[in-house]
């Protein structure tokens, strides 16, 4: 079968008498072999195609656009096609608006059209895609045009060097430090060198060189360091210039981040993991400890240092939610840790407890408690019991959800709670999940 109109023959003076299997998605696959095999005439191909991009629906344009889209996926079987370029072409203004040069062609275009044309981008000839985008990024005059176009060119063809050419020229001109830049460029700039001597020189920065810029300088470092470790791997010039950094600057979230990046462009440095357990001894900070830990349990899983200082932290630390966190992490680090097993897991949870922002700040800690702990159940079912804050019982409820499945003392308490407040739809919830849905639903309808 050679002839194309076997799929597509239109006939507008009598539909019924035409054939639109283009249409029909079981066909697609068949029509799309048919694109790709050699024994069919190249003329063929190209009248196919021509029907389909010129295709009149009459219908307010539904089918002339499932046409179009067909025509510039089968590019990716047919890539010789001459009517390529003008078909990616098209694609491109329906994508993206504020590629179109000539104001006149501006029209405000249906949410289904764009994100259909932008995922057919996806499907259609490759390298075709790729050459519209290089093209747009060397003749455009806009500099919004420059960045989007860059960034999509980026992640079509990863190290393309037009696109890691335009970021970099639009991070020299910024009055401002270009973020949506910097982190384009640790997608697509691996082991660029000019993009590496680039991102040094942000974290190289001093505070009087970014009085032009509305970005805080910790914000520079952080973007900075974070696309050297996507990006550096191996380079010396860049382990080098992190280990400065380290040690050169003692802001502990600057310093986690550093050392993360150092670690994944030079596995196994000591610097980078002494630095994550130096945190570990200095930090108030509960997130800082959590992403510190987090980190070690990737690259050095049940660290002695680690373990020895978290154990040291919770015996003197004054700071009762700080050492719930910290026995939570210890966990991680050596499960069988009696200094972490032993600990209260939440003993800022007492009935005396109305510091709504630190509850909440506790609350999550109960994801990483282990169901049927029964000091946490039994400090929230105090807490449900007794406070008198609507927010910190939404949160005590939800959380006992989370760890008492079965435990009768919970139950009965909920059940307690829902007499109380009728309707109360947080514990309704959470008795559901204990399988007592049929003594909630009697109880409800009573009170």
């Amino acid at each position: 079968m050679h002839d194309w109109q076997y799929f597509f023959n239109h006939d507008r003076s009598n539909l019924n008498q035409g054939t639109y299997r283009i249409f029909e998605p079981e066909w697609k696959a068949e029509i799309l072999h048919w694109f790709s095999q050699k024994d069919i005439d190249k003329q063929q191909k190209e009248d196919f195609i021509q029907a389909l991009i010129d295709f009149d629906d009459g219908c307010g344009d539904f089918y002339r656009y499932r046409a179009y889209f067909l025509a510039a996926e089968a590019l990716s079987q047919f890539p010789e096609c001459s009517l390529g370029d003008a078909i990616v072409e098209q694609l491109l203004k329906w994508s993206y608006a504020y590629f179109r040069q000539d104001k006149s062609d501006w029209q405000i275009l249906p949410k289904p059209l764009v994100q259909t044309a932008r995922k057919t981008l996806e499907l259609t000839d490759k390298k075709r895609v790729i050459a519209a985008f290089v093209h747009l990024v060397h003749t455009t005059e806009s500099r919004t045009i420059l960045r989007v176009a860059a960034e999509k060119l980026g992640e079509l063809d990863p190290g393309n060097k037009s696109a890691i050419a335009a970021l970099l020229l639009l991070m020299k001109q910024a009055k401002i430090i270009p973020w949506s830049e910097i982190c384009s460029l640790a997608q697509i700039g691996y082991n660029n060198e000019t993009v590496i001597s680039t991102l040094i020189q942000f974290i190289k920065m001093e505070p009087d060189e970014i009085t032009n810029y509305w970005l805080l300088l910790e914000d520079i470092y952080q973007g900075a360091i974070i696309a050297l470790g996507n990006i550096g791997y191996g380079n010396q010039i860049a382990i080098a210039s992190l280990i400065d950094f380290i040690r050169k600057y003692k802001d502990d979230m600057i310093s986690l981040h550093a050392a993360k990046a150092l670690w994944d462009i030079d596995p196994g440095n000591a610097i980078a993991l002494n630095t994550l357990v130096q945190i570990l001894e200095t930090t108030e900070t509960p997130s800082l400890l959590d992403m510190s830990v987090a980190y070690l349990m990737v690259i050095d899983p049940g660290n002695k240092a680690a373990i020895t200082i978290l154990t040291e932290r919770i015996k003197t630390t004054e700071n009762e939610f700080f050492r719930c966190r910290a026995a939570l992490r210890l966990r991680e680090l050596d499960s069988g840790n009696r200094v972490a097993i032993t600990t209260p897991p939440l003993t800022l949870l007492t009935p005396v407890v109305e510091n709504k922002r630190t509850f909440c700040q506790t609350s999550q800690n109960f994801e990483e408690i282990p169901v049927g702990d029964e000091n946490a159940i039994a400090s929230l079912v105090q807490t449900i019991e007794t406070t008198l804050s609507e927010e910190i019982n939404f949160f005590a409820i939800m959380d006992l959800g989370k760890i008492a499945v079965g435990n009768p003392t919970a139950i009965a308490s909920l059940i307690k709670f829902l007499q109380i407040n009728q309707g109360e739809q947080s514990a309704l919830m959470q008795l559901k999940l204990y399988g007592k849905s049929i003594q909630v639903i009697q109880l409800h309808s009573r009170v």
